[in-house]
Formats: C-alpha cells, sequence, structure tokens
C-alpha cells in the first residue's frame, strides 16, 4: 500500500505545526488546548483498503476535543472512532455523562453524537469506520456510543492485541491485503460489541420499535426536502397510528423537532458549501420549509449558537487539491489530505 500519511511537530516550525495539526481537526472538531502549553503532536494514517482509516496518533498535555452540532452538521463525516488507548488519560463527557477509558483498553465513539473527549498525553490508535459499515454487522437499532472493554476484560484485550498488531503490520500490506484485514477487523469488532450495544426499546415492543425507528428515520433522511413531511405523513408511510410514532420519538424532542433539526443541519451544510453559495439565506430557508427568514434564523441561532450569516461568513474548512504526501516535506497539504482521507472512506 502506499505510505501512510505523516505528520511530526518535531520536524516542523511549532506555529505552523500547530496550524497544520488543527486544520487536520477543525472540520470535525473544535479544539482547546491549554494556553502556553508547548505544542508536540504526531499522526500516523493508513487508508486500509477504502474501508476505514487507522490513525496512530497522539499530542502532548491536555487537549480537548468538541464533537459539537455544528461540526456534526458540516463535517461530512458519519462514522464511529473506535480508540485504543495505549497510555495517558482519555475521558469523554456526553449528555448520557462521563466516562474515563482505561489504559490498554477500546472505545466506541459516534460521530454523530455531541461530545467532549478530553486527551491527556494520550497516544492512541482509531479506526474511523463508515456507519453503515459496522451497523449492518450490529442488531438492528444497536447503540454503540461510549461502548468500551475494561482493560482486564479478556475480550478487549484480544481486540486491543489485534488492533496494535493491524498499525505494526499495516504499512506492509498490498492493497488487496489492507482491504482484507479492514473487513475482517470489523466482523470481528461485530461479534465482539453484541454483547456490549445498547437498544432504544420500549418495554412493551423491545424488537418492533428499534426497526420501525431506522425506517422512520431513513424515510425523513429521503424526503426531507419534501414541503409536505411532516408527522402525519410519516405516520402514513409507515403504517402505525399516532401514538406509536411519537412514541419512537419522545426521548429525543419528537417528531417535529427531530425533522427540524435535520432540516437545519442541511440547511447549515448548504451555507459553508461553496456549491451553495450564490444561494441567499432567504431561498435556504424557504427551502427548509420555513415560512420566514425571520422564523428560521431564530430556529438556527437556537441549533448552533450563531446566526445564518455568521456561519456563511466563516464558511468550513475546504481541502485543496494536491499531490500525495508520504513525508513531512510539503507540509501545507498534511491537512487537506487527512481531510479528504477522512471523508473518502466507503461502508
Amino acid at each position: 500500500m502506499p505510505k501512510p500519511l505523516y505528520f511530526d511537530s518535531a520536524f516542523i516550525d511549532a506555529d505552523a505545526a500547530e496550524e497544520i495539526w488543527r486544520e487536520s481537526l477543525r472540520p470535525m472538531y473544535e479544539i482547546h488546548r491549554l494556553a502556553g502549553a508547548a505544542f508536540r503532536a504526531t499522526i500516523r494514517t493508513w487508508d486500509m483498503g477504502g474501508a476505514m482509516l487507522m490513525t496512530l496518533h497522539g499530542a502532548g498535555d491536555e487537549v480537548q476535543f468538541r464533537r459539537t452540532r455544528r461540526r456534526i452538521a458540516t463535517s461530512g463525516v458519519d462514522h464511529y472512532l473506535l480508540h485504543c488507548l495505549l497510555g495517558g488519560s482519555l475521558t469523554s463527557e456526553s449528555a448520557e455523562g462521563a466516562q474515563r477509558v482505561p489504559v490498554n483498553s477500546v472505545v466506541i465513539r459516534d460521530m454523530a453524537v455531541e461530545n467532549v473527549g478530553i486527551a491527556r498525553d494520550a497516544p492512541m490508535i482509531t479506526l474511523s469506520i463508515p456507519r453503515a459499515a459496522l451497523d449492518r454487522r450490529m442488531p438492528v437499532g444497536a447503540r454503540l456510543h461510549g461502548a468500551c472493554w475494561d482493560a482486564s476484560d479478556p475480550i478487549g484485550g484480544m481486540v486491543a492485541s489485534h488492533i496494535c498488531s493491524l498499525a505494526r503490520l499495516a504499512t506492509d500490506m498490498s492493497d488487496e491485503q489492507a482491504a482484507l484485514a479492514a473487513g475482517a477487523t470489523l466482523d470481528l469488532l461485530g461479534a465482539c460489541l453484541v454483547p456490549k450495544t445498547r437498544f432504544d426499546t420500549k418495554k412493551d415492543d423491545p424488537r418492533l420499535a428499534p426497526m420501525l425507528r431506522a425506517r422512520a428515520l431513513s424515510h425523513i433522511e429521503q424526503n426531507l426536502l419534501d414541503p409536505d413531511l411532516d408527522a402525519e405523513s410519516l405516520r402514513r408511510a409507515l403504517g402505525i397510528s399516532r401514538t406509536a410514532l411519537y412514541e419512537l420519538f419522545d426521548e429525543t424532542g419528537g417528531v417535529a423537532r427531530h425533522i427540524r433539526d435535520r432540516r437545519l443541519d442541511e440547511a447549515m451544510r448548504r451555507l459553508v458549501s461553496p456549491r451553495h453559495g450564490r444561494e441567499r439565506i432567504a431561498e435556504i430557508a424557504y427551502a427548509m420549509g420555513f415560512g420566514s427568514e425571520k422564523t428560521f434564523n431564530r430556529a438556527f441561532k437556537e441549533r448552533f449558537d450563531c446566526a445564518p450569516g455568521e456561519a456563511r461568513e466563516e464558511g468550513s474548512f475546504r481541502p485543496a487539491k494536491t499531490a500525495y504526501v508520504d513525508d513531512c516535506s510539503n507540509v501545507g497539504a498534511i491537512a487537506a489530505q487527512y481531510h479528504a482521507k477522512v471523508r473518502g472512506i466507503r461502508g
């Protein structure tokens, strides 16, 4: 396979190194570091046959990685991250509470979930896995965010050992071998994660609810721009009662709230996309089903804590087209290539 994409701040001017590192991660995370702390970071990324990415990385001192609503809406990344912690400390905070990851253990993060990760001198191996690639190996309705093995768990130890071996051997693999190894790794994860999963179930129908919710979410995504999409049209499409439909969404604020939030996410994507740069904010608002620009602006500010005009001015990270970088010579291309690789893997 081609040499891994490689970045090491030790070989680059400190200010330039931190800028490259931040730009690599900015489309996915809001990053916060301790003021005045010396910067030190490394990234080594392997493309595993286009099926997933594997990254050996770490940064000195304390770093906060914030996966916010805005980053979720604009990143174009719908993946799971699997972290294998090799040292230091890694904690996570989300609506479900705080979690500390044991060293030499493995944890799953869902990139669709708002989350704050705090790493302190924490080298780790991360697998970036497209959602579909792992979901099809799991029971319908499985929730994977936060699934973690303790360092003393033999199954967790086996998974961690496999990932470490993969990182050690990846550079010598051909593209075909890398794709084969990625498929075997995903099969292994699917089998080992089943006992760790949780489900969005209802006490009176533990099997049907996850399947119905999956169908409901799929219908919403496929008809997001249909002005007639609402709770009633969704109920008819699923063939269920209004009460049953509301129960599927009662933990996330209701059907109408979910549809509105997904439309706001699409509006954010359009506002920061060069493809929609000629569209006026009012046109985007009406296309998303809002009756007035004022109503849209208020809902947008509530969801993303910024006005639509501010989002458009800031824009999103737009990677340049550059040649492949296999060392730290052409450092200006590293950030663009890393983001392109993350968005390029497929399920």
